[in-house]
C-alpha cells in the first residue's frame, strides 16, 4: 500500500476518533471502503452504531435500518411547517411528515431514546440510496431526542459512506413534485443540514480490484463522466453480439432486471441432467423476510455453475465475495465446489448472517451490539446471470454485459467495474457514444473531493476544539446531579403501596455525598476554559497536570458512590417486585461509571493531542469499579438459551476419522465422493489444528526443506512455493508442511 494510501486511511481514522466532524468517505469499487469500516468498527472508542438506508444493506453492513434506529415514519419529509401540507388531511398516493407531525407521532420508549442520547458516532453506509429529505427527518429526531435543538444532528458525528455513482436514491414523481421546492436533488448531500455543515469529503484511491491501468483509467474516465472515442472504441471491441454462454465456461451475464436473471438460473439449472437438492435456510429469532440474503430455499444440481457471496470467513482465502465455480459433488449434507482457474476445490461451509441490535451497557453506559437475530444458509447462489443492481461490491473475473437504453445513469460504470480486467469483458450490445449521463448536481458533488494536504489542517483545527470541547464534558456533573433529583422524586408513595420508599434515606444521602463534586467540577471547568482561552503553546502540557490532580481528587469520591449503589443493588436484589427501581439503579451506576471513564479518556484524548497520534479504544483505561449483581430470574432469553440442535460434524472432521481408521487420501476421496485435492485439504486443516500429526505424512528432512524454501519465498501462493522449490516437492507435502507452520505460529 502507498504511502498517500496509508495517509488517507489514517486521516479517515483520525477524523473519526479525535474530531466531531462529519465525514463522508467514498472511492471507486474496490478501494476497500468496507475493509475500512471494519477496521474503524472493532478499534474505535466512540459509542458508535452501524446502519443503512436498506434491510439486505444494513445485514451486509453489520447494522441496522435508519428507519428501525429512528423510529422514521412511511413517507416523504417536508422540511417546513408552513408548507400548506396536512399530513392527517392531504389524500395523495403519496404520504407526507412535516418537522410538526414527525415529533407529534414519534413514539420511542426510553431505552431507544437513551441509546440515541448516548451515541458519538453514526455511520450511514451505502448512503447513495438515502435520500435528503430522510437525512433531514434523522437530524431534526436527533436534535429532539440528544436536545440540542441547535446542533446537526443533535451534536453526533455521521460517517457516509458510498460511492455516489452506484446505487441512486429512489424517489416518486409525485413525492418530487412536493420535494423538489426544498432539494436541488433527491442526493443525501444536498439535505438541508448539510448545506451549512458540509462533511469533509475523502475519497479513497487505489483500486484494489483491477491492477490493469489502462482498465483502471477508462473506469476513471466513466465515474469522472470525461469518456474520450477512445475510451468507447476500445471497450467496443469486446462487442460479442453472438456469444453463446456455455455452462460452466465462469461467465456470468449482468442484466437489468430481476426476471431476466432468474429465467435464465432457471433455465440452465432445468438444463442439467441428475438429482435437484433443496435446501432449506435456517432462521433464528428475529429475522425478517426482507432481511434475507438469500432465497429462503435454495435449489442445486451436480454441475450448477454458482458463485460465493461472502469472502473466505475461515481466513484460507479460498474463495471470495464473487467467485464463480461450479458444483462438482452435492449430497442433501454436502456441497463441493471446483474452479477453473487452478485454485483448489472447496467443500462449501454454511454461513451465519447476523441481524443486530444496539442497546446501552447498563453498567457501563457504552453502546452494544446484540444478536437478535440468524440466518443460516450456504453462502453460494445460482450465478448464470445475476442484476446489476445486485452485482454490487461483487468481483468477476468473466462477465457478459448488455448496457443498452435498460440501463440507468451510472449503470454502465457499476457494471464494468465489478471486473478485475478487461480480458473477461463481452458485450452484448455496444457503449453509447455518449457515455453516461451523469446528473449535474452528482457531478459537482463528486469532484468536491479533499487532497490530504487540505485536509490535515482542518484536521489539526478539529481535533483541537474535539479535545477541548470533551475535557469541559468529562468534568460535568450536572446530568447526574439531575438524574439523581429525578430519582429521588420517585420516592413519592407509601412504603406500603411501593417497596422502594423504604430506602429513600438511602437516595438522599448518595445525592448529598454527590453535590459536593458538581461545585468542584465546575471550578475546574471554568479553570479549563481559561486555560485554552490563554492560547499558550504549552496549553495542553497545563491541561494533563490539572487532570493528573483532577483525577486524583474525583476518582475516590466517585467509587465510592458507585460502590454504594452496587452494595445497595445486592440489597435490593434480595426483595420482590422492585424490577423497575433495579433499573433506575443500574442506570445510576451507569452514569458514576460513564463520568470516570470519560476522566480517563479525557487525559488519554490530550496526551495523544501532543503526539499528533490517532486513539483507539485500546489505548483508554477502563475504570476499576465493582460489578453489577446479576437478576435472579431472567425473564427474557437470548438466542444462546434457546435449545440448541446438534450440530452436524464438520467434513474435514469426517476426513480425518476415515484416515484414522486406516484408509488413505486415494480411499477416502473414492468413499466421500470427492477429488483428491479436497481431502488434501482436509488434512491440511487437520494439521494445522494439531488434530493430526505432520510426521504422519513427511519425514523430518522434507519437512525442513521445505519450511526453509516457504520462509524465503516471498509468496504464499503454493504454485509459486513449488515453483521456488524446483518442483522437488508436491502440492500436498507443501500444503501440509505450510499448515504445520502456521500452526506452529511460524508464518
Amino acid at each position: 500500500m502507498s504511502t498517500q494510501i496509508d495517509s488517507l486511511q489514517s486521516l479517515v481514522s483520525k477524523y473519526i476518533n479525535t474530531t466531531s466532524r462529519s465525514v463522508f468517505l467514498t472511492g471507486k469499487a474496490g478501494t476497500g471502503k468496507t475493509t475500512l469500516l471494519h477496521r474503524i468498527k472493532e478499534h474505535t472508542h466512540k459509542n458508535m452504531v452501524v446502519a443503512a438506508p436498506t434491510g439486505i444493506a444494513a445485514i451486509n453492513a453489520g447494522g441496522v435500518t435508519l428507519h428501525s434506529l429512528f423510529q422514521l415514519p412511511f413517507g416523504a419529509f417536508i422540511p417546513d411547517n408552513n408548507s400548506g401540507i396536512d399530513p392527517e388531511k392531504i389524500q395523495t398516493l403519496a404520504h407526507f411528515n412535516i418537522p410538526r407531525s414527525l415529533i407529534k407521532n414519534i413514539q420511542m420508549h426510553t431505552v431507544k431514546r437513551n441509546l440515541i442520547r448516548n451515541m458519538e458516532l453514526l455511520v450511514i453506509d451505502e448512503v447513495s440510496m438515502l435520500r435528503a429529505d430522510l437525512l433531514d427527518a434523522i437530524d431534526l429526531i436527533c436534535r429532539h431526542v440528544r436536545r440540542q435543538h441547535n446542533t446537526p444532528f443533535g451534536g453526533l458525528q455521521v460517517l457516509f459512506i458510498g460511492d455516489m455513482l452506484q446505487l441512486p436514491p429512489v424517489t416518486k414523481h409525485e413525492e418530487w413534485q412536493h420535494l423538489r421546492r426544498y432539494y436541488k436533488s433527491p442526493y443525501f448531500f444536498d439535505a438541508q443540514v448539510l448545506q451549512h455543515h458540509h462533511p469533509v469529503h475523502i475519497e479513497l484511491q487505489k483500486v484494489y480490484r483491477q491492477t490493469d491501468q489502462t482498465f483502471v483509467d477508462l473506469l476513471n474516465h466513466f465515474r469522472d463522466n470525461q469518456v474520450t472515442n477512445e475510451d468507447i472504441n476500445l471497450l467496443n471491441q469486446y462487442y460479442q453480439p453472438d456469444f453463446n454462454q456455455q455452462n460452466n465456461d465462469g461467465y456470468i451475464q449482468l442484466t437489468t432486471h430481476n426476471a431476466i436473471a432468474d429465467a435464465k438460473n432457471k433455465e440452465c439449472l432445468a438444463e442439467l441432467n441428475g438429482q435437484l437438492f433443496s435446501f432449506r435456510s435456517e432462521v433464528k429469532g428475529d429475522f425478517k423476510e426482507h432481511q434475507y440474503p438469500l432465497q429462503e430455499t435454495m435449489q442445486f444440481k451436480k454441475g450448477a455453475q454458482v458463485m460465493f457471496i461472502k469472502n473466505d470467513f475461515s481466513g484460507q482465502q479460498r474463495y471470495f465475495n464473487g467467485k464463480i465455480g461450479t458444483i462438482t459433488h452435492i449430497t442433501k449434507d454436502e456441497i463441493e465446489v471446483s474452479f477453473n482457474d487452478g485454485t483448489e476445490p472447496v467443500m462449501v461451509e454454511s454461513y451465519t448472517w447476523e441481524n443486530k441490535k444496539y442497546s446501552l451497557n447498563k453498567e457501563t453506559n457504552e453502546v452494544t451490539e446484540n444478536v437478535v437475530g440468524e440466518f443460516i444458509q450456504y453462502p453460494i447462489k445460482l450465478a448464470w446471470a445475476i442484476t446489476v443492481h445486485k452485482s454490487q461490491g461483487l468481483t468477476f473475473e468473466k462477465a457478459i454485459i448488455d448496457v443498452g437504453k435498460a440501463f440507468a445513469a451510472g449503470q454502465i460504470y457499476v457494471a464494468l467495474s465489478r471486473l478485475t480486467s478487461l480480458d473477461g469483458l463481452v458485450l452484448k450490445t455496444p457503449i453509447p457514444k455518449q457515455g453516461i449521463d451523469a446528473d449535474d448536481s452528482l457531478r459537482s458533488f463528486v469532484s468536491q473531493k479533499m487532497n490530504p494536504a487540505e485536509l490535515q489542517p482542518i484536521l489539526q483545527q478539529e481535533s483541537q476544539k474535539y479535545f477541548n470541547d470533551f475535557v469541559l464534558k468529562a468534568f460535568d456533573f450536572n446530568d447526574l446531579i439531575v438524574s439523581l433529583h429525578q430519582h429521588l422524586k420517585g420516592y413519592s408513595k407509601d412504603e406500603k403501596r411501593s417497596k422502594k420508599q423504604q430506602f429513600k434515606p438511602w437516595a438522599e444521602k448518595l445525592l448529598k455525598e454527590t453535590e459536593p463534586l458538581q461545585n468542584v467540577g465546575n471550578r475546574f471547568r471554568a479553570q479549563v476554559y481559561r486555560i485554552v482561552q490563554s492560547g499558550a503553546n504549552d496549553y495542553v502540557e497545563t491541561l494533563i497536570e490539572r487532570i493528573d490532580k483532577a483525577v486524583a481528587y474525583f476518582q475516590p469520591p466517585i467509587k465510592k458512590c458507585h460502590s454504594n449503589i452496587i452494595e445497595h443493588l445486592e440489597t435490593v436484589n434480595e426483595l420482590k417486585g422492585v424490577k423497575a427501581y433495579m433499573t433506575e439503579l443500574k442506570d445510576l451506576a451507569a452514569q458514576y461509571y460513564a463520568l470516570l471513564h470519560n476522566i480517563y479518556k479525557a487525559k488519554t484524548l490530550l496526551e495523544s493531542s501532543l503526539k499528533g497520534l490517532d486513539v483507539n479504544k485500546e489505548d483508554i483505561d477502563q475504570p476499576e469499579l465493582e460489578k453489577q449483581p446479576e437478576e435472579k430470574k431472567r425473564k427474557s432469553k437470548t438466542l444462546k438459551d434457546k435449545a440448541v440442535k446438534t450440530p452436524k460434524v464438520a467434513t474435514y472432521l469426517i476426513t480425518c476419522a476415515l484416515y484414522k481408521q486406516g484408509n488413505d487420501v486415494d480411499a477416502i476421496a473414492k468413499e466421500r465422493g470427492l477429488v483428491k485435492t479436497t481431502i488434501e485439504s482436509h488434512i491440511a486443516r487437520c494439521i494445522k489444528e494439531n488434530i493430526l500429526s505432520l510426521n504422519d505424512f513427511i519425514d523430518h528432512e522434507t519437512r525442513e526443506s521445505i519450511k526453509k524454501g516457504i520462509e524465503e519465498c516471498n509468496e504464499t501462493a503454493l504454485s509459486e512455493i513449488r515453483k521456488f522449490l524446483k518442483y522437488e516437492y508436491s502440492y500436498p507435502e507443501i500444503k501440509y508442511v505450510q499448515a504445520w507452520m502456521q500452526s506452529d505460529g511460524v508464518l
